[in-house]
């Protein structure tokens, strides 16, 4: 999910960046390599519970299995310059338990980015409208947290860092959910609306990218 992103823009946005990393559930094999490439770079890499694949794991010097949200990250304050992962947040056991590991071991002014989940996609809804709700929205693990790509800001701005980036990285075609002249979206016996463009759009949002920076502030 995330890999297009970083392979386009995201690397050149951050250089600084790429120094002390820590990934979570994300192995992602082009980009530990491009990491390695200056031997200066340390990247250590979590895998959580109820991830059953895990690939490239032997890129990693010593992974780690742990919960969070419920265990410690097991390294000291300002330790990292990056913690990079899917699903972080909507995985994790407690959130404001997640959020403050986070930021403890994030250097100031470090990046966190993760992608997650759009809890208002459109067959979310559906799913729920019909009784067919799906706890793992469609993927390989159940999430414990839900988020728009605006609550999901709003509660990291109030949690001492400061978002940069918000970005779909999964959109449908409008086609799959047709927003009628009347403002509203019509399947079978539902009627959902009234909605603005930007409202609509956010339905055919599956999956978004948020890159938010630690601050001593609330956003």
């Amino acid at each position: 999910m995330i890999k297009n992103i970083l392979k386009n823009e995201l690397i050149q946005l951050l250089p600084a960046t790429l120094r002390n990393i820590l990934t979570i559930d994300y192995f992602d094999e082009d980009f530990v390599q491009q990491v390695k490439q200056n031997p200066e770079n340390r990247i250590e890499g979590i895998t959580t519970n109820g991830i059953t694949s895990i690939p490239n794991i032997e890129l990693f010097p010593s992974p780690h299995h742990l919960t969070p949200g419920k265990d410690k990250l097991p390294f000291a304050d300002n330790s990292f310059t990056l913690i990079i992962g899917e699903n972080i947040l909507s995985h994790c056991l407690s959130l404001p338990e997640a959020i403050s590991e986070l930021h403890r071991v994030l250097v100031d002014h470090g990046t966190f980015i993760s992608a997650e989940p759009n809890i208002q996609y459109h067959q979310h809804l559906l799913n729920l409208l019909q009784g067919n709700w799906d706890e793992k929205l469609g993927e390989e693990k159940v999430k414990l947290h839900f988020f728009t790509p605006y609550s999901l800001a709003k509660l990291l701005n109030d949690s001492y860092f400061q978002v940069r980036i918000l970005s779909p990285l999964e959109v449908d075609k409008e086609d799959s959910f047709p927003l009628s002249p009347d403002g509203y979206v019509h399947i079978n016996r539902y009627h959902i609306g009234p909605l603005t463009n930007g409202e609509h759009r956010l339905f055919l949002v599956k999956k978004f990218l948020v890159v938010a920076s630690k601050t001593n502030e609330k956003g």
